[in-house]
């Protein structure tokens, strides 16, 4: 009997999986895989845990919040993550330079600004410039729904979107925006959110879990003689 070599780097339950396979995984080692990931593609770390947060979020209400991450950190590769911040003014939230903005640094800042003359305040509009892969907004406005009881309306060219807590509109929603990079208008209404459900997680596939864990690899540090020379204690142990 032959037993595969342990690689230290790996979760024990992060599953190795055959290519076409898939597997079903926890909300936390989803959080933990999509946080280390995008720790690896380059975000804060404070910033990687809120994206562990949203495809964490997704999951629990059957949506597969790691290939959405997934998606949006292959697009965004190579790009500073202070290019996928917005630049926020009343009514008007753009990204350096036109480009796409990060979702989930959107989402962030749309909390942080929650209340403000230039954040979300029911009534008026934000225009926001393009936001790649906007469906890891929405665990951001529902949960600034719940909190604040406000329902938002999205919409873009060629679509719209209620985020209102519902099963059915958060379905609609991440139907519509799956896989858009979109301007969007962002208006916040007074209004008491359903609370979502808690649906089926779905399966992720291999390929998504083996592309999220090679990024989560650059998180750590390989082996040297230097720091193989320090392990271990330098006093005994003897009593």
């Amino acid at each position: 009997m032959t037993t595969a070599s342990h690689d230290q780097t790996r979760a024990e339950s992060t599953p190795n999986l055959a290519e076409g396979q898939t597997a079903y995984l926890s909300r936390n080692e989803v959080a933990s895989l999509c946080m280390k990931a995008a720790r690896g593609a380059g975000m804060s770390w404070g910033m990687a845990e809120e994206a562990g947060f949203a495809s964490a979020w997704l999951l629990q209400h059957g949506i597969d919040g790691p290939r959405h991450l997934k998606a949006h950190l292959d697009a965004a590769q190579g790009r500073p993550w202070r290019d996928l911040c917005p630049k926020v003014t009343p009514g008007q939230w753009q990204a350096p330079v036109g480009r796409a903005l990060c979702p989930v640094v959107l989402g962030v800042t749309l909390c942080d600004y929650a209340g403000l003359p230039e954040g979300l305040v029911a009534g008026p509009s934000i225009r926001i410039g393009r936001v790649d892969h906007p469906v890891l907004l929405i665990p951001f406005l529902a949960t600034l729904g719940a909190i604040l009881d406000l329902v938002f309306d999205l919409a873009w060219p060629g679509g719209a979107a209620l985020i209102d807590g519902g099963d059915d509109t958060l379905a609609q929603a991440v139907v519509a925006l799956n896989g858009q990079q979109v301007p969007l208008i962002l208006t916040a209404r007074a209004g008491t959110p359903h609370q979502p459900t808690h649906g089926p997680a779905p399966q992720i596939a291999a390929e998504t879990i083996a592309a999220l864990g090679a990024l989560a690899m650059r998180t750590t540090v390989p082996a040297s003689d230097a720091s193989r020379a320090g392990a271990g204690s330098t006093t005994p142990d003897n009593d």
